[in-house]
C-alpha cells in the first residue's frame, strides 16, 4: 500500500514542488488549501505524515492542535517565511514536530518524505558528469 501524505498548501509553486517531492518517495500527496475541509474527515490508515504551510490564508493552527491530539503518531512538518517568526511560535504551540524555515524546507524537502514514507530508503543523485580533458 502506497503511503499517503497529507499537504496544506494554497500556493501552486509550493504544492508542485512537494507533489514532486512526495511522487519521488513513491507516496501520493493528498492535497488541501482549508485546513476546515479537513474537519471531521477520517484519517487515511496509510497517512505517514502531514505538511503544513504556515503562512496559508486560513491558519492552520487550532487544526494542527486537533489532530496531534488524535493522531500524536503522524509527524507535522511546518515551513515559514524566515521572517514571521510568530508562526513558528504558533506552530511549536500548536504541536509541530518540525519547522523549518522555507529555505531550510526546500533544500531538505525529498529527504524528509522520504524519511517517512520510506524508512531506511536513501535518496542517489546521479553523479555528476566529468568534463573531458582539454586535448
Amino acid at each position: 500500500m502506497k503511503k499517503t501524505v497529507l499537504v496544506l498548501v494554497d500556493d501552486l509553486f509550493w504544492r508542485s514542488k512537494i507533489d514532486f517531492a512526495v511522487k519521488t518517495a513513491e507516496a501520493q500527496a493528498v492535497f488541501a488549501s482549508d485546513p476546515e475541509q479537513l474537519n471531521g474527515v477520517a484519517p487515511d490508515p496509510a497517512l505517514c505524515l502531514v505538511i503544513a504551510d504556515l503562512s496559508l490564508r486560513k491558519p492552520p493552527f487550532a487544526w494542527i492542535a486537533a489532530f496531534k491530539k488524535s493522531q500524536a503518531a503522524i509527524p507535522i512538518i511546518g515551513f515559514f517565511e524566515h521572517v514571521r517568526k510568530d508562526l513558528k511560535e504558533k506552530a511549536l504551540q500548536s504541536g509541530c514536530d518540525q519547522i523549518l524555515p522555507r529555505s531550510a524546507f526546500a533544500e531538505e524537502l525529498t529527504d524528509l518524505v522520504m524519511a517517512h514514507a520510506m524508512p531506511g530508503a536513501v535518496r542517489t543523485v546521479p553523479e555528476e558528469e566529468h568534463e573531458l580533458p582539454d586535448e
